[in-house]
């Protein structure tokens, strides 16, 4: 009986941690496009650009779609996530946090905005470095599965 409450305690802290990780990069990616001003520093530059499509500005101008597809793909990811791993966990959130971060532009702004280019690339975010960062760890939970 006490290893059930020590695992459900340390299941809790998981979840928890989770959480945290969930609301922290939220909050950087916010933090990030409220606050930083353009500059560049060697081949890493800053440039808010607007961006009213999906990735390197593909379908622009379809914000409702894009809603919808991102309140999708966070009900898999409630549906999906007790089925995962703890990696494919990590990923689920971190692919969750991503997805609601550039959803909160869409909402307020019908566009995402994009800060970061490096060696002169199309801008991303923190919450498209956090999708993909997502997206790898996902492939890679899936793969130590088989």
């Amino acid at each position: 009986m006490a290893a059930s409450k020590t695992k459900t305690k340390n299941e809790e802290k998981y979840y928890e941690y989770l959480f945290l990780m969930f609301a922290f990069i939220v909050f950087i990616d916010r933090l990030a496009k409220t606050f930083l001003q353009d500059g560049c520093l060697l081949q890493f530059c800053i440039k808010k650009v607007t961006n009213t499509g999906a990735a390197f500005g593909i379908m622009p101008g379809m914000t409702w779609f894009f809603i919808a597809v991102a309140l999708t793909v966070l009900i898999l990811i409630l549906l999906f996530i007790n089925e995962a791993n703890k990696l494919g966990r990590i990923a689920l959130v971190l692919i969750a946090s991503g997805t609601v971060a550039n959803l909160i532009d869409r909402v307020f702004f019908s566009y995402v905005i994009d800060l970061f280019s490096v060696f002169n690339s199309s801008a991303f975010n923190m919450a498209d470095i956090s999708n993909c960062i997502g997206g790898i760890l996902l492939v890679i939970s899936l793969l130590k599965k088989k």
